[in-house]
């Protein structure tokens, strides 16, 4: 059984592919989300903090964009760049000039553009066969075109422990533990909100920002409800390991900030038991 969605004709040869350089990736964003509760519903046997048949919204939110979290094994090794920025070309993706190398698209439709996104956390020590630019994690020396960049993402801290595995359709997936994957969604969250308070821009662009800062808010809510119980016990560890870094911090901060205690704020995806 596959997902009814057309991004999955898309995202299943290059997936694949990427299988070849090893277990090196995490598919994150809202694409991972989709996958995962895809593979939840299918497989109600496995308990999540909200049971599924207590879910307001069953089917999972759509998106065109494709977030992935690369390992930094992955960008250290100059094989393994070489067989990802292969599969990205063989399946049609060409690089976005203003974000070399971390960002590519493809025409899926005459009116439509599917991007994928490499995204990698910050190292934690030094590595031979690594260097960092103001926005970029790339390999060591240079590959140029033959190989790819991670764009810097601290939220992605912690991001190697306890991801979670499934298979949809003999395709092996693996997703970020809840606590990385929430603190990554929290952080674009409060980015989209800042531009939504921003007083010098018109009503259009705060509106804009401000329906876009809801729906990662709401995908905070759907990865904590999609936490199964391994996931739960494996989360005090993972914020042990991340607790001192800055992401962590600020994650806590734009929760007191605006989510804080008030159930109010719009997100909850399940029914309230009477």
């Amino acid at each position: 059984m596959t997902p009814d969605d057309p991004m999955w004709n898309e995202f299943r040869p290059l997936w694949s592919g990427f299988q070849r350089a090893g277990k090196l990736l995490l598919v994150a964003g809202g694409y991972g989300l989709f996958l995962k509760q895809y593979w939840l519903f299918a497989n109600r046997k496995h308990a999540t903090v909200i049971r599924l048949q207590d879910w307001l919204e069953s089917a999972p939110r759509v998106t065109k964009d494709l977030d992935l979290v690369v390992g930094l094994e992955l960008l250290a090794s100059k094989q393994a760049q070489g067989i990802i920025a292969g599969i990205i070309e063989q399946n049609g993706f060409k690089v976005v000039q203003k974000n070399p190398r971390w960002q590519f698209e493809k025409v899926v439709a005459p009116d439509q553009k599917m991007c994928v996104d490499l995204h990698a956390e910050l190292p934690t020590s030094k590595n031979p066969h690594l260097a960092l630019d103001k926005l970029r994690i790339k390999h060591k020396p240079s590959l140029g075109d033959d190989g790819i960049h991670g764009r810097q993402n601290p939220q992605a801290a912690g991001c190697d422990l306890h991801p979670f595995d499934f298979e949809i359709d003999g395709i092996a997936i693996s997703v970020p533990n809840p606590v990385t994957w929430s603190l990554m969604k929290l952080a674009a969250m409060r980015d989209r909100l800042l531009r939504a308070e921003d007083a010098t821009r018109n009503e259009s662009y705060r509106t804009f920002h401000r329906e876009q800062a809801v729906k990662h808010a709401r995908d905070v809510a759907r990865i904590v409800a999609m936490t199964t119980r391994d996931e739960r016990d494996h989360a005090a560890e993972v914020i042990a390991t991340i607790r001192d870094t800055p992401s962590f911090s600020n994650g806590m901060k734009t929760c007191d900030r605006y989510l804080g205690s008030d159930d109010g704020w719009g997100v909850r995806v399940a029914a309230r038991r009477r």
